[in-house]
């Protein structure tokens, strides 16, 4: 059994309407080559060990601390934390002088 394809644009006035594509009709090259051969002609993709992966990947699913618990920790925060509780600091104002300059 051949796949068709539809023609996704609207006809013209005076014009036939969309019309289905026969691939056998379409000239030989990759134009020709649709999704499904060319996923089958691939290899599949294989996980690495854990130990292949970089350590900064497994702190991507860590949640990241709230405001209020950057600053009930403001002491003993890390530079990493430091950096992210300055950074929504300045976010926080950012849209709190966008929201003042809204208000006539």
């Amino acid at each position: 059994r051949l796949r068709t394809f539809t023609r996704l644009a609207k006809p013209k006035k005076g014009k036939k309407k969309a019309q289905n594509v026969d691939l056998s009709q379409l000239p030989e090259g990759p134009l020709k080559m649709d999704f499904f051969q060319l996923k089958a002609s691939q290899e599949p993709v294989k996980a690495l060990p854990d130990e292949e992966y970089p350590d900064w990947l497994w702190k991507l699913a860590d949640p990241r601390p709230t405001m209020t618990e950057l600053e009930e920790n403001y002491d003993q925060l890390t530079m990493e934390e430091l950096t992210l509780y300055f950074r929504k600091k300045k976010r926080e104002r950012i849209r709190r002088n966008n929201a003042d300059s809204l208000r006539f």
